[in-house]
């Protein structure tokens, strides 16, 4: 069985962003190297920092 999506899919909010489990350090320097990415325009350097905070948050906590 093959699923369609709608012709007109569009998605019309951004996911939350994972956010740091107060009085981790890891989670903070995760979140402070987000937002130096995003500083820089550096989208991607901002996507991989999600990744690994929720890949740090389903193993740590």
């Amino acid at each position: 069985m093959e699923t369609q999506k709608p012709q007109d899919y569009r998605l019309t909010e951004l996911p939350v962003e994972p956010a740091a489990v107060p009085g981790c350090a890891f989670c903070l320097s995760l979140v402070v190297a987000r937002q130096n990415a995003r500083s820089k325009s550096d989208y991607s350097g901002v996507s991989d920092c999600n990744v690994e905070l929720r890949e740090h948050h389903a193993e740590a906590h």
